[in-house]
Order: structure tokens, then C-alpha cells, then sequence
């Protein structure tokens, strides 16, 4: 027996149906009612009996209950085992072949550096878009033949680019061949210059410097970073440089720095004249902006930008006090890892208290962190000149000699960087990271947390790695992967009810888990959450333990399962506690977790094999059959008029989901799916849908002998259900009136 659900859909609210019900009551019935409590019952009880009758008779939920046990079914006990072994090794696979086209790549790029480019590159940011042509990989009009660049306004050798050879080009082209799921390639060089294939037409011409971005900065420098960002705000920052003030200016480079972070940094803000300004934070969290380094994630960053937008100048200006609160942060942030910690100074003044305070301040407090904390500083104006030039740099190599302040033991020495055009703060300060290139480290394949597409194309990450010659960086060539191509296998693992997976990152960050946004429905970043804030059953902190350790293992728990009531938070949810085993394995190319949570004596009910009746299929793609005479608008969208059923297919119903979610559809398709559903012999062959989805289309098409067959206008609740649909557990969608449906839609993902 497989335990049947169904739903309606009713128009607009269900306030609706019980207005309608409300109206077809005895009103007198209620009103005679002793008090409120006893209406309400009242009204509540003979609301859901109309509800369970219209499930009945408009659904034909008993009648299809009946018809489901009927059938045969076949039960297979799965093992945990197996299943998480085999899922550990495909996306081992897929990880090892996307970072194999990535090495192939940084080998052409070492290659064929400095040779004369052969390839004709077009400039993206002027390109016509006659020879490109949509394509719904990238959610845009590409050339898959070619390649194009933008040079960055920040570049320092705007007229002096250098111009890849056409074996990269070759290159690029057969990695896309090879492996059709991937996204854009490119190569950010030290120039300022980006080259990018497919050729499409960029928009963010004038603000765009791959230096600048995450990927580049994390595959040139691999150690995270602890860093303070210190910028004086007194009233001399008001000084005018063109249609901007300086603070203007030192605000976008202060936000530009941020932008380089990725969430494995770590940052704080802090602003100072007179006095010493820090974010406020939110009221639940506030340490984490106002005595701890924030975790350098998209919403921190974002909380951060807003604050640096509000400095305003005035005052005079006192170093002292700003130093002793950024090795504040630094020391209240100490874990015991590995990263580099960084101050970066930003100042148009002297300081205004003692200079030797200043330089003994430095000495101390660093002492307290092992002297593990690189100064770099930026003088422009009256800090530029000699009485500040020579301040800032004896608080760059921490070297207070000039102030009776020697040094006392090895430090980090950074660097005094001298601004003398205000324009170039915002380059000379994003580039802070320079300094902490290592020619001598062997690097590897860097990826990105996970973050949203500007092209649509849902969550990615980008893999990279930077291209050193002789010693020197000359850029960072990148590989942009969706997270839906890496993770299907994990995301469309049909589990049953209850059981699922979820995949952490080395940091304990959950990457994928039911609770999470689906990677295709993700419409901002992510925000970066520890898999303990989602797993909450008891014991569960072992297997935290023991997956971000690397290790494998498997353990019995009370998992606790969540279920969302509706799309809106304010909905509610359900709460369900079962015996569970846990099951996990490292992916280790990758440094992710894998694991797999299985209710107990697990087994997976599938359909025996169905006969199709032969001609009943119709796919929801109306638009790429030959059947326009029977459309109508119904409700704002393309409908059946003669009341048949449509089935749409969910990326899970595919062997390849996100080949089905990457290709266009067409009319030849659809007749493929069409004769593949009809037949009758098995002479069709399968067009790429798993092997109990034919059988799942046979047995819905049963629903349609108890629904109406269209939409009929009677009094009562009747009026309010413009549709009746089943969905299955393995993405099978049928609904009366046949109509079309978007191509990300799943049933199996909607609340219902």
C-alpha cells in the first residue's frame, strides 16, 4: 500500500473558501451558539468537513487511495553503506574532472604567456551581439567560439595588455565540450585585465578589476585573514578632490578592501578623529561587530558598507586609542589557526597625541599576539609629508627608534604606501593583499564559498589558481561551477519522507540541507550558516566532530526533522522526531562532508511496471505542440480548452538533472518524451528519465476519471479551485486544466 497525498489549489487566499463556506451557513445556526469559543468549534468543525468533502469529491482522493493499493510494488532495502560510498565517489569524479580542466588550462596560460596572441578578442564591454546567440547554460547571447576582455579603469598599463594566445581560446573550447555543464572560464591578470569565454557582453565596465575580486585574491594569497580596516575621519577628510571629498574616496576604497574578503576572513571596521567609532552591530550579535572580528560573509559585508557610508569627518586626530581597539579585535579573535592579520592605516594627518604613545602601543600589544600582526599604511596629504611619512612608516616596519621606542624582537614588517593622487587610494588600499604573496608556496585549486550568480544561473562556486612565472604573479585563471551540476546527485537522492542528506564545508558550514534554499531558488547570497544551528538532535555534536575532522563513520541518533506549513515563515512548521542512522564520508578533493541520514529498516517503495495505454500523454510544453486551436487563457495563463491534463517533468525525474535544467526544450524533444510515455513494446528508447518515471505518468493519468474535466462555475467553494494536480516523490506533475509550467518548478519542493 503507498499512502496517497494530493492537494488543490484555491484562488487567492483560503480565506476565500471560508468566506464562501461561511456564506452558504446557517448563520442563525451560529449566532444561537452559547458563546464565542463554541462558534468558533462550530465554524471550525463544519470548515473542515467541507474541506474533506471537496478532497473527496473534487480530488477523488478515496477513490485514487483505492485505485494505488490496487497496484504492485516493489520494496528494496537500502544500504546506507553503499549509498553514501557511491555518492562520496561521484562527486570525487565530478570534482576531480572540473579541476582537471582547470589545471589543463593554468598549463596553456604558463605556456603560451608571453607568446604573440594569434586569437582575434573583441573588447566585451563594445561588442555587437550579431554572432551570439542565446544560450540557457549561461543564461545569456554567448559566442561559444570566442573569448573577449575588458580592461579595468583602475589598470595601471591601460595601453600595455597582454593578449592571450589563441591555445588558450582552444583550450576553453574543449574543456566546454568535454564537459557541457560548465560556466564561464577566465583569466584576471595583474593588469586589471579580464579575459572571459564565452565572448558575451558585459555591463559593469566601469567598476569591474578581477584584483579586486575574492577568487583572485584567495588563489594568490591561500591563508585566510584576519584584518582591521582603520580609517580617519577628521575634519581635514572634508577636503575636496575634484566633485568628491577625500573621506568620499577612502570610503570606497575602505569598501573596495571588503569586497576582496571571501567568508573564510575575517574583518573589522573602525573609524577615528577625536574619538574611536565601531559598528554598533545588531542588537542580538553585537560582539560580533564590536569586540570580535565579523566572519566575512555577504550579509556582514553588507551591514559593514552601510556603516562605512554613514561615517561623516570631523575632530582631530588621535592614533592611539584606534590601535588599541584593532589589536582588541585581533586578540579577542585568536583561534589557534593558521591566517595572516593585518592592519591597514588609512590617514591624511599627524597624529595629534604622542607619537611615542603611538609607537608603544604597537610594540605592546603586538607582543600579546607573538608579533604576528603586519602594519600597512597609507599617508595622503599632510600624512604624506615628512613628519608623517616618517610616523607611518615606523608604525609599517614597527620600528619606533625615531621616539625612543626600538624594537624589541622579530615582527612582521609591512609597508608605508604614499598616496599622493587621491584617485589611486581606492587601487594602492584593495591591493594590500600583495604583500602577502609567497612565490615559494606551492599552491592549489582554491573554491569559492558558494555565492549568487549575476547572470541567473543560481548559486556557483569558482574554482582557481594563480599563474606565477619566474617568481612573479602575472594573474589567476578561474572556473565558474553551479552548484546544482556538483550536487545533484546529493539534492535529487530520493530518500523517502523523513530521510535526506546534507553536505558541510571544512569550516562545519552547511553547503546543501533540506532546511536551506534549494541552489536554483537562492535570489540573494547565501548566508552561511553552522550545520549544529540546523542539526539539533541529541548527540549530534560527534558527528559534527568527526565530519569536520575528515573522518568517516556512521552512529545512531533521534534525528529531528522540519517541515515548512506554507512558502511564508509566518506559516508555521512541523516538527518530527524519528530513530535515525547517520552516515557520512569526506569528499576530500574538495574538502567538503557528506552525509546521509537514513530513518531506521529504511526502504525504498517504487512502482512495479505499468502498460501505458498508448496515446494519452500531452506535455505541459503547449508552446511546442501543434494543438493551438484548443488553448484558451484561464486564469492568466495558457490552457486546455477541452479540460485535458498536462504533465511537466522536475530536474529529479532525469538521469541528468542539470543537463535537462541547461538544455533548451524542443518540439523534436517533446515528441521524444511523448513516444518514449506511449509506448507500448519499450521500441522507444528512454530519452534520459530515471527508470520508474514512465510508471509514475501511467498511474496519475487515473486521476483524471475522478477530476472534473474542466473548471465549472457552481455556487459553493467548487467556484474557488481553478486546478486539481498530483505530484510525485520523484518529480511528476500532472494537472487539470493542462497548462504550462515553469521549467524550475518541482512538487516535490513546494510545502504542500
Amino acid at each position: 500500500m503507498l499512502n496517497l497525498r494530493m492537494d488543490f489549489k484555491l484562488a487567492g487566499f483560503l480565506l476565500y473558501a471560508l468566506l464562501t463556506f461561511l456564506w452558504m451557513t446557517d448563520i442563525s445556526a451560529v449566532v444561537s451558539l452559547k458563546n464565542v469559543n463554541e462558534q468558533s468549534r462550530y465554524v471550525a468543525e463544519n470548515f473542515a468537513k467541507e474541506l474533506l468533502h471537496v478532497a473527496s469529491e473534487e480530488l477523488g482522493v478515496n477513490k485514487l487511495q483505492a485505485y494505488y493499493d490496487t497496484l504492485k510494488y516493489i520494496e528494496t532495502t537500502k544500504n546506507g553503506h553503499l549509498i553514501v560510498e557511491q555518492l562520496s565517489e561521484t562527486l570525487e569524479q565530478k570534482f576531480r574532472e572540473r579541476l582537471a580542466a582547470l589545471d589543463k588550462l593554468a598549463k596553456i596560460l604558463h605556456q603560451s604567456y608571453n607568446s604573440e596572441s594569434t586569437a582575434e578578442i573583441e573588447n566585451c564591454c563594445d561588442l555587437t551581439t550579431e554572432t551570439h546567440e542565446e544560450d540557457t547554460r549561461f543564461r545569456s547571447k554567448v559566442n561559444v567560439k570566442k573569448f573577449c576582455l575588458q580592461v579595468s579603469p583602475d589598470s595601471p598599463n591601460p595601453k600595455n595588455i597582454t593578449l592571450l594566445h589563441n591555445s588558450v581560446l582552444r583550450q576553453m573550447i574543449a574543456n566546454l565540450e568535454s564537459i557541457p555543464s560548465l560556466k564561464w572560464q577566465y583569466f584576471g591578470d595583474e593588469n586589471g585585465v579580464s579575459t572571459t569565454f564565452p565572448s558575451t557582453l558585459k555591463q559593469d565596465c566601469n567598476v569591474y578589476d578581477p584584483r579586486y575580486r575574492p577568487w583572485y585574491v584567495v588563489a594568490s594569497t591561500p591563508l585566510p585573514k584576519n584584518i582591521v580596516v582603520v580609517l580617519d575621519t577628521s575634519s581635514s577628510m572634508k577636503a575636496k578632490h575634484g566633485n568628491e571629498t577625500v573621506l568620499d574616496l577612502a570610503k570606497l576604497a575602505a569598501k573596495t578592501v571588503l569586497g576582496t574578503l571571501s567568508p573564510s576572513d575575517k574583518v573589522a571596521f573602525i573609524s577615528f578623529a577625536a574619538e574611536v567609532e565601531i559598528p554598533l552591530g545588531k542588537s542580538y550579535a553585537s560582539h560580533c561587530f564590536s569586540d570580535h572580528l565579523a566572519d566575512a560573509v555577504p550579509s556582514n559585508i553588507a551591514y559593514l558598507n552601510s556603516h562605512i557610508d554613514e561615517r561623516e569627518a570631523y575632530g582631530s586626530t588621535f592614533y592611539t586609542d584606534a590601535l588599541e581597539k584593532a589589536f582588541m579585535f585581533l586578540k579577542n579573535s585568536e583561534n589557534g589557526g593558521t591566517r595572516d592579520k593585518v592592519i591597514l592605516f588609512l590617514t591624511d594627518g599627524i597624529p595629534t597625541d604622542s607619537k611615542q604613545m603611538v609607537m608603544n602601543t604597537i610594540q605592546q600589544r603586538n607582543e600579546e599576539l607573538n608579533n604576528g600582526v603586519m602594519i600597512i599604511t597609507y599617508g595622503l596629504g599632510a600624512a604624506a609629508q615628512k613628519e608623517g611619512r616618517e610616523i607611518l612608516t615606523s608604525m609599517a616596519n614597527q620600528d619606533g627608534t625615531l621616539y625612543g621606542v626600538p624594537p624589541r624582537g622579530q615582527v612582521r614588517k609591512g609597508q608605508y604606501i604614499e598616496i599622493q593622487n587621491p584617485d589611486e587610494l581606492r587601487t594602492k588600499m584593495a591591493l594590500y593583499y600583495a604583500l602577502f604573496f609567497d612565490s615559494r608556496t606551492k599552491h592549489s585549486p582554491k573554491v569559492s564559498v558558494p555565492y549568487l550568480d549575476a547572470w541567473g544561473l543560481g548559486l556557483i562556486t569558482t574554482v582557481s589558481l594563480p599563474i606565477v612565472i619566474n617568481g612573479q604573479l602575472k594573474g589567476v585563471v578561474g572556473l565558474d561551477l553551479t552548484m546544482i551540476d556538483l550536487l545533484e546527485d546529493v539534492l535529487y537522492l530520493q530518500k523517502g519522507e523523513l530521510s535526506y542528506a546534507f553536505i558541510i564545508d571544512d569550516r562545519g558550514r552547511a553547503v546543501l540541507h533540506p532546511l536551506l534554499p534549494s541552489p536554483l531558488d537562492v535570489f540573494e547570497d547565501p548566508i552561511l550558516i553552522n550545520i549544529t544551528d540546523i542539526e539539533r538532535g541529541a548527540d549530534f555534536e560527534q558527528v559534527y566532530t568527526s565530519m569536520t575532522k575528515g573522518s568517516a563513520g556512521t552512529k545512531d541518533l533521534t534525528a529531528v526533522r522540519t517541515f515548512s506549513k506554507g512558502e511564508w515563515s509566518l506559516e508555521g512548521r512541523v516538527t518530527k522526531t524519528f530513530s535515525a542512522t547517520y552516515y557520512w564520508k569526506p569528499i576530500e578533493v574538495i574538502g567538503y562532508s557528506l552525509c546521509l541520514v537514513l530513518t531506521k529498516d529504511f526502504k525504498q517503495i517504487d512502482l512495479a511496471s505499468l502498460v501505458s495505454s498508448g496515446d494519452d500523454f500531452l506535455y505541459h510544453r503547449l508552446d511546442l505542440i501543434e494543438r493551438n486551436s484548443d488553448l484558451c487563457r484561464y486564469y492568466n495563463t495558457s490552457s486546455l480548452r477541452s479540460g485535458r491534463s498536462t504533465v511537466k517533468f522536475a530536474a529529479e525525474a532525469f538521469t541528468d538533472p542539470s543537463r535537462y535544467l541547461d538544455t533548451e526544450e524542443t518540439a523534436g524533444r517533446v515528441r521524444h518524451y511523448t513516444k518514449f510515455m506511449n509506448d507500448r513494446i519499450g521500441f522507444v528508447p528512454n530519452p534520459g528519465f530515471k527508470s520508474d518515471i514512465r510508471n509514475n505518468v501511467i498511474a496519475t493519468r487515473q486521476a483524471e476519471k475522478y477530476w472534473p474535466s474542466f473548471h465549472r462555475l457552481d455556487s459553493g467553494i467548487q467556484h474557488w479551485i481553478p486546478w486539481r494536480y498530483i505530484g510525485t516523490y520523484n518529480g511528476v506533475f500532472r494537472r487539470i486544466p493542462g497548462g504550462m509550467n515553469h521549467k524550475l518548478y518541482s512538487p516535490s519542493m513546494r510545502p504542500w
